[in-house]
Formats: structure tokens, C-alpha cells, sequence
């Protein structure tokens, strides 16, 4: 940080030479070298800063995960304490929010830094590592590509599975920060069991890891269209979503009917939400709750009633009979279909002219015996 002394001088200096009652005069040479060293005190070289952030956090200490740090032997100055990290990470996160600067870091080493922390045996550090890892990669698909040839795909699934929420919700978060609008990231998540593990998820009491959890899957099955009859055919998920329906976070069930419209917009995967007398309860109850509200709290279910409502309209929507063969819509029950990504950087709005289709392999239903 600058002298705040530093600041009130040129302040005060700034105030007089431009107040109207006196005579512009030009600057002596004695104010310009003042005002020259002034400035660049408090500039800042913020590439040379992110790669000083680096290397301190490179210097920490190597016992955290039992073995080298991403800077290796070679790193000769102390180590910064935890506090210290957390700091440098937060500093990190507001840099990289430059798309200039989040490309940088990879081309510096950053990746490797960021994976070391990722694997630290602080929660605050492995949060906060997949923050940043997520601020670099949103809407960034130059730094997808580099992060995912880099290996961070991995580590960010076994975030999934650690014992710490934030932890969970940030790893959720950086997983959607890295698979929206970049299907080979979107593919792998697919392939190592990604929409499973966020079903599961979804019974953590935590709202926010339910909301990016929901959020990541109102993507997955928006963009990969022949998953949504697999996700609705597993009864974990319906269950979720009827828990979500009765959350006392509003998000959370706006988030859940979303995951419910995607549902719901393929007729094989509407038909189940059809059939199960337990979604549609819950359903009818939450439109109850919602009519039910204060007048003054309408404006702010507004959307979430008018969700409600187009789904329960879903529900009663007469579908074509299924044939002896088991098919619906053209989804064959039991039998998966190869599926097409939508390469979409956003979950509304664009064409489907403009969609570019990647083929990917098949998803197989999740038995819910």
C-alpha cells in the first residue's frame, strides 16, 4: 500500500494548481521530478505482481503435502504463513479477473501452483486455489483449453468428495466455471461420474453447494439434450428435487425448477416425472406455499411461481403412448442413445442455428433399484 501521506500530498498539490482563482503557471522541474517519483510509487506492475504472488506461494512450506513445491528446491525465501496465503490468494483472484492476466498465469507456471494447492491439507487453501482456478477459466476458453491440457479437470473432481462444504462448493463452482462453453472439459466430467456425484450432492444441507450443484446440472442436461431421460429415471435426483422444492432458500428452488423444466422438455424423461406421485406432490406444494404468501413477498417469487406454474402445465401434458418396444419419444427405455453437446458458453438465449454439436458417447441410465 501506498503512504496515505503520499496520496493527501498530491491531493493537496493537485487542489492548488488547478484552483480557478490562480494563474496556470507551468510546472518547475522541482514539481515535475515530484510529481514523477509520486506516481510511480504507487504504480504498479500488476504482471510482476501475480508472478511475486507466485513465487511466495511457491516458497511455502513443503510439508503441507509431503513433498516438493511447485517451485522446487530452489525457492530460498521463508515461508508465508497460512494468513499470509489466504491474503495472497484473494490478491491472486482479484488480478486474474483481467482475462489478460488469467491468461498469464498459466503461461508462467501459475497451473502448477494452483494444483499444489489444491491438494493442500488447509480447507482455506483448497477453496481458495479453486476460486481463483475458476475466476481464470470463466468464459475464458484460451485458459480452458491450457487448464485442461494442464491437468486440473482431476483434481477439481476430487474436490467433490472433500469433507469441507466450502471446499465442495468452490470445487462445484470451478468444475461449471470450466465446462460452460468447453465440451472436452464437459465431456470428462460426464465420463468420470460428474452428474452423479452432483445428485448426491444435492443432500448436503449447505444451500449454496445445492445452488451451484443445481446450476451445474441445469447445464449438463440443457447441453447434452439424450441425458435428461437417464438423469430422470434415477430416483435420487427426483427426490432432490422434491427436497429443493420445500428449501427455505429461494434460489435454491428456482435452481430446481430449472433442473425440472430441462426435465421435463424431453417427453420420456416427462413421462417419469409424470409417473412418480411424489414429484408431483411436491410440486402442488410448493405452488400451494407460493399462493400462499404475503403480498408483499410476491414480487420477489414472481419468476419462481411463474416456473412452478409452466411445469405443473408440463405435467398434465398428454404424451403420445409408449409401443410394446418401450419407446416414448424416440428414447428407447433401457437402451442409450448417443448424444450431442451443445458447444454454448451460456444457458439461454442463443439459436439452435448458431449451436455448434459435438458428438459424445452415450450415457447409461442409473439403476434406482
Amino acid at each position: 500500500m501506498a503512504d496515505q501521506a503520499l496520496w493527501k500530498g498530491l491531493f493537496e498539490w493537485s487542489m492548488r494548481h488547478q484552483d480557478d482563482t490562480s494563474t496556470p503557471r507551468p510546472l518547475s522541474e522541482a514539481d515535475r521530478r515530484w510529481l514523477d517519483d509520486a506516481l510511480k510509487s504507487v504504480m504498479v506492475d500488476l504482471g510482476k505482481r501475480m508472478a511475486d504472488i507466485k513465487d511466495t506461494l511457491d516458497t511455502a512450506d513443503t510439508a503441507d503435502v509431503g513433498g516438493s513445491s511447485a517451485a522446487g528446491e530452489a525457492a530460498a525465501a521463508p515461508a508465508a504463513s497460512l494468513e499470509e496465503r489466504e491474503q495472497l490468494l484473494d490478491e491472486l483472484k482479484d488480478l486474474v479477473e483481467q482475462i489478460d492476466l488469467a491468461r498469464d498465469l498459466s503461461t508462467i507456471g501459475g497451473l502448477q501452483t494452483l494444483l499444489y494447492l489444491l491438494r493442500s491439507p488447509h480447507p482455506s487453501l483448497r477453496w481458495r486455489a479453486a476460486e481463483v482456478a475458476a475466476t481464470c477459466v470463466q468464459n475464458n476458453p484460451a485458459v480452458q483449453k491450457a487448464f485442461m491440457e494442464g491437468g486440473i479437470m482431476l483434481p477439481l473432481l476430487g474436490l467433490l468428495w472433500d469433507t469441507n462444504a466450502t471446499v465442495q462448493t468452490k470445487g462445484v463452482m470451478a468444475l461449471g466455471c470450466m465446462v460452460r462453453g468447453y465440451p472436452p472439459a464437459l465431456l470428462m466430467l460426464r465420463r468420470e461420474g460428474g452428474l452423479a456425484r452432483l445428485v448426491g450432492l444435492l443432500a448436503q444441507p449447505e444451500p449454496r453447494l445445492q445452488r451451484k450443484c443445481l446450476q451445474v446440472l441445469q447445464y449438463m442436461l440443457r447441453v447434452v439434450p439424450t441425458d435428461r431421460w437417464p438423469a430422470a429415471v434415477d430416483t435420487v435426483l427426483l427426490h432432490a428435487l422434491s427436497t429443493a422444492f420445500e428449501s427455505e432458500d429461494n434460489d435454491v428452488r428456482a435452481c430446481a425448477l430449472a433442473v425440472a423444466e430441462q426435465l421435463a422438455a424431453d417427453d420420456s424423461a416427462l413421462r417419469v416425472l409424470q409417473q412418480s406421485a411424489a414429484f408431483r406432490a411436491a410440486l402442488e406444494a410448493l405452488q400451494v406455499r407460493l399462493d400462499t404468501l404475503p403480498q408483499d413477498e410476491w414480487a420477489s417469487v414472481q419468476e419462481e411461481a411463474a416456473a412452478a406454474t409452466a411445469l405443473a402445465a408440463a405435467l398434465q401434458r398428454d404424451l403420445p403412448p409408449e409401443d410394446a418396444a418401450g419407446w416414448g419419444s424416440g428414447q428407447p427405455v433401457g437402451l442409450s442413445l448417443p448424444a450431442a453437446v451443445v458447444d454454448d458458453s451460456s444457458t439461454t438465449g442463443v439459436p439452435a442455428a448458431g449451436l455448434q454439436l459435438v458428438a459424445v458417447p452415450p450415457a447409461e441410465a442409473t439403476d434406482s433399484s
